[in-house]
């Protein structure tokens, strides 16, 4: 998370950064690509002001509070847009599920996807289990290859395939 600090009409505070950052830095768990926190401290009088500008997601989120202590209108900012990102995320996850019931109902598939067990073994432990069997093919995890294998039959003879990547 990118921060820019502005402070006008106060000095500028190393402990007031740490603070805003440990704060602020927590909202970057709602957004997907790089978020940014443009933080302007202000004193005018008797008052203290901070305002916050978070930009992520091709959206800007401003919060502006003032008090008369300077962490507590860190506090009131933070909750102000943990509000509104809040709100924000959840239309944003509305709009999604709404696009998703208007797409058209999926055609019924014309094959059939099943999962099967592979055991790990060594090709004469998998040549001799498919001979006891009465299966077309039979895919294991091969011990002596460290590869998936299939054991299939060519006419009279057992066949033993190892992929090899190309």
């Amino acid at each position: 998370m990118d921060f820019t600090f502005t402070f006008k009409g106060l000095d500028s505070s190393d402990a007031i950064k740490q603070y805003a950052e440990k704060k602020f830095s927590k909202f970057e768990k709602y957004f997907y690509g790089p978020v940014s926190a443009q933080i302007v401290f202000k004193r005018e009088k008797f008052r203290e002001i901070v305002e916050v500008i978070l930009s992520g997601d091709g959206e800007t989120i401003i919060a502006k509070e003032e008090t008369s202590d300077i962490y507590e209108a860190i506090d009131l900012a933070y909750e102000t847009l943990e509000k509104q990102i809040k709100k924000y995320k959840e239309k944003r996850k509305d709009f999604r599920k709404n696009k998703i019931e208007v797409s058209e109902p999926i055609p019924e598939a014309k094959y059939v996807v099943e999962t099967i067990d592979v055991n790990p073994m060594s090709i004469s432990e998998a040549v001799e289990l498919f001979e006891k069997g009465n299966d077309r093919f039979m895919l294991f995890y091969s011990t002596d290859h460290d590869k998936i294998a299939l054991v299939t039959k060519r006419g009279d003879k057992i066949v033993v395939l190892v992929p090899e990547f190309s």
